[in-house]
């Protein structure tokens, strides 16, 4: 027969110690749920840079190709997707995809099956009432029908409540995040 033996040490966990581990458990969960949050901003922040850099891009291949291209934005479906035209550009034909000068696949950026930039949303795009971003062989910024930016265009992204704003300077096509 067994007895209690108030010498023999313990194979349980008192109240106490359990208590202990709840309150350890909570100021962790405290200090590091906050902590999730700025991985949103930082996700927002790599999402808008890729965008600013893929502007730049473009440009540049209309530069140095003096070619026109283009990116579209797609708000319905998250997704852009940059293409250029030799000659004869219209609004729908002509146009073939740009390279991707990493993947070397078409240049398209799909927000809703990207790993990396899941989740972000183009919330908002203007280029005189257009969803385009054109540039002629100069550099020049256009709208879809390829007449050159009077004011600023933009495209927003938005993630869980924060924004960011891209904004393309008519004329010299500076590109910046706000």
């Amino acid at each position: 027969m067994k007895y209690f033996d108030s010498n023999s040490p313990s194979k349980a966990f008192t109240i106490i110690e359990l208590i202990m581990i709840i309150v350890i458990v909570g100021i962790l969960a405290v200090v590091t749920i906050p902590r999730f949050e700025v991985f949103y901003d930082i996700k927002l922040q790599g999402a808008a840079k890729k965008l600013l850099s893929d502007i730049r891009y473009i440009q540049n291949v209309a530069l140095s190709r003096h070619t026109n291209t283009r990116i579209i934005f797609d708000e319905t479906n998250e997704i852009y997707q940059a293409s250029q035209c030799e000659s004869s550009c219209t609004v729908s034909s002509n146009w073939t995809a740009i390279s991707d000068p990493f993947t070397r696949s078409d240049l398209i950026m799909d927000f809703r099956t990207d790993p990396q930039y899941g989740g972000v949303d183009i919330s908002g795009v203007d280029f005189e009432g257009t969803a385009t971003l054109r540039f002629n062989w100069e550099g020049t910024p256009q709208d879809a029908n390829g007449s050159d930016l009077t004011s600023p265009g933009s495209v927003t992204l938005t993630l869980r409540g924060r924004t960011k704003a891209i904004r393309v300077t008519p004329q010299t096509g500076k590109v910046t995040v706000e």
